[in-house]
């Protein structure tokens, strides 16, 4: 159920309030504000009662994150309402010019709101900086492990950019413990939007790994699990999940990736229908409880009325 002040934010002046982000606010801050506002208004999270206004408030959201992800639009309202002072490429320099400030201060004096700028910026660097920023943070991290929990996600960040550095090896060895479901979620959809099935599945066998350290985050990368299988990935998250706990698949979750699996008709998508087939044996094999349901037909069309005999 939402706070009150998030509450507040629906009825305010402008789609900035509304997603409860600066004005200046990146395109991933807005990403993961409007992320976060979706699984708060999610079906199974609101109580039956709330779910009309939940609605409402998703379409107020909706509309605002439509214009703020997109460039062009949020320049056009920008400008004709007065925010950002204009240029969004300046804001970007200055964030990056700030960045690298920080990055020359003291370790020491370093703070976790500092760390999330820089995370905030990763998308505009070049390669060479994206790493020295990985390779800056990793190098943080051994100076002051309690600032872990502020680099999760830009270590993610670092897997999905394949950057070449050592910020996710070091945080999965000496702290594990720092990561936490919404991370995982969010990275989990990430994922599907990676370029390259390469990269996707490196990206998957990454959450494998995860799973071996934080075997208590097992059911939460169940439908990532799935959307590697229903993507053709041939990594490793799947079946790492059945060997490890596969008691973590309920009904549900198996329902609806069968349902996934239906929806691949043969004709199309013959060669991935197959692997998903073979996905769903190695399910049933792991958990002979769950069962499969069978396939809706789809209904024969009639033809016109001319037509028919």
């Amino acid at each position: 159920m939402l706070s009150l002040e998030i509450r507040d934010m629906i009825d305010g002046i402008n789609y900035y309030q509304i997603l409860g982000v600066p004005e200046d606010a990146l395109l991933q801050e807005v990403q993961t504000a409007w992320r976060a506002f979706v699984k708060e208004n999610h079906e199974d999270v609101v109580p039956l009662e709330e779910r009309q206004a939940a609605k409402e408030r998703m379409f107020r959201i909706n509309e605002a994150y439509a214009v703020l992800s997109h460039e062009e639009k949020r320049a056009d309202y920008d400008n004709a309402h007065m925010l950002n002072g204009g240029s969004k490429i300046e804001l970007v320099r200055s964030r990056v010019r700030k960045a690298k400030d920080i990055m020359r201060k003291d370790h020491s004096l370093i703070t976790g709101q500092e760390i999330t700028l820089i995370e905030s910026i990763h998308d505009y660097l070049d390669r060479k900086t994206q790493e020295a920023c990985f390779q800056w943070m990793t190098e943080l991290f051994g100076e002051r492990p309690e600032m872990a929990r502020y680099m999760v996600a830009s270590a993610f960040d670092e897997q999905l950019l394949g950057a070449d550095s050592q910020l996710f090896e070091t945080l999965l060895a000496k702290a594990p413990y720092v990561i936490t479901w919404e991370k995982i979620y969010l990275y989990g959809e990430d994922i599907l939007g990676v370029a390259g099935k390469g990269n996707k599945e490196r990206n998957y066998n990454q959450l494998a790994r995860i799973l071996c350290h934080r075997l208590d985050l097992a059911k939460h990368v169940v439908y990532p699990a799935f959307q590697e299988q229903a993507s053709g990935c041939e990594s490793g998250l799947l079946p790492t999940l059945l060997k490890l706990a596969p008691q973590e698949i309920t009904q549900k979750h198996f329902d609806d990736y069968v349902d996934t699996v239906h929806r691949m008709r043969w004709i199309v998508y013959g060669q991935l229908r197959n692997y998903n087939e073979q996905a769903i044996e190695w399910i049933l094999k792991a958990r002979p409880d769950l069962t499969r349901k069978p396939e809706e037909k789809p209904a024969p069309k009639e033809l016109p009325l001319p037509l028919r005999s």
